[in-house]
């Protein structure tokens, strides 16, 4: 199994330790991979977040200093195409997102048969990609990406250091994201209505509540019976866990609290639904067009299974069709990010 040497362990501490201070209402910048080039040497360095059930591009950043390909823009038949790239082939198989090499999961003869390499990869030159997945559902597919021309692969050194990083981009993501919550329920708290389903808490330096917008009063004492100068008992031993997030149910709501310095975001929704995930990776292929024997052959089951877990869908969701089961998960979606 591969090490890391010190002075590489060195470096990764340092690259995450700054990475901390780069960003803002985004988790992931130019400058952050300037500074994960250093790490990892490619002649082509990017980050993408991609809606793959909608076929639509939500983010994309390249490297300042790279040459800049267009990559942002995708076309109708390129959906199609990316079904193709031998690392998402395999992701898709093993059912897990971890830092892969082309060389990983193909040969050089048969992947210049492939015709992602023939469009994609052969115009600009490239012979090498390492890439990772964040933890992230078809619907937001949040990717890392490192390229090379002709010449040396990347290391299995250089996969190990991706796979390490892994989880502080994650943590990273989640932080930017309650930035941008915070900085909304900021800006809504003077109009905030009690029946809003989004509160914000402001703390002292003694978990005191400092302030509390009418609708975080609510969902306290709504979910947790009690609200007022100290937080409740359960919410301050979360706190003091050092967790990321806290969930809490009643009846056919969840909700949900994360916190951002010396404040607390608490974000209510309503439970319409349960779908398991294998049930909405079928349904995300089928958001796509795919029959039920390609989407067997994608996920590597059983035509009769996928007709089964479609006839539980129907069922969970109250339709009798594809198209109505399409549009109804589409809503579920909807309602999840707002």
């Amino acid at each position: 199994m591969p090490t890391l040497s010190t002075g590489d362990a060195e470096r990764l501490l340092r690259f995450v330790a700054e990475a901390e201070t780069i960003g803002g209402d985004e988790p992931f910048t130019g400058e952050l991979l300037t500074e994960l080039g250093h790490l990892i040497e490619g002649d082509w360095v990017t980050y993408t977040e991609v809606d793959h059930v909608r076929r639509r591009s939500l983010f994309y950043l390249q490297r300042p200093s790279d040459e800049q390909d267009g990559s942002d823009q995708i076309e109708d038949h390129d959906w199609e195409l990316m079904n193709e790239h031998p690392v998402c082939q395999r992701w898709r198989r093993d059912g897990h997102f971890r830092a892969l090499r082309l060389s990983d999961v193909t040969t050089r003869s048969e992947l210049r048969k492939n015709r992602y390499f023939a469009e994609y990869f052969r115009p600009w030159g490239i012979e090498h990609e390492l890439k990772v997945r964040l933890p992230s559902p078809p619907w937001h597919a949040r990717t890392f990406m490192f390229n090379r021309n002709a010449g040396r692969d990347f290391t299995t050194r250089d996969r190990l250091v991706l796979d390490l990083l892994s989880p502080h981009f994650s943590r990273l993501w989640r932080a930017a994201r309650t930035r941008r919550l915070l900085a909304s329920a900021l800006a809504a708290l003077e109009s905030a209505s009690e029946s809003e389903p989004r509160g914000i808490v402001l703390l002292g330096a003694g978990g005191d509540v400092e302030f509390a917008a009418p609708p975080a009063l609510r969902l306290l004492a709504d979910f947790f019976g009690e609200s007022g100068a100290r937080l409740p008992a359960q919410v301050a031993r979360w706190l003091d866990s050092g967790s990321t997030a806290l969930k809490a149910l009643r009846d056919d709501r969840e909700l949900t609290i994360e916190r951002s310095n010396g404040a607390l975001v608490l974000q209510e929704r309503r439970l319409e639904v349960e779908l398991t995930a294998r049930e909405r990776e079928i349904l995300a292929w089928v958001a796509r067009g795919k029959t039920n024997p390609e989407i067997a052959e994608l996920l590597w089951l059983a035509p009769s299974t996928v007709r089964k877990h479609l006839e539980n869908v129907y069922a969970k969701l109250g339709v009798n069709t594809r198209t109505a089961a399409v549009a109804r998960f589409l809503g579920l979606l909807d309602a999840e990010a707002s």
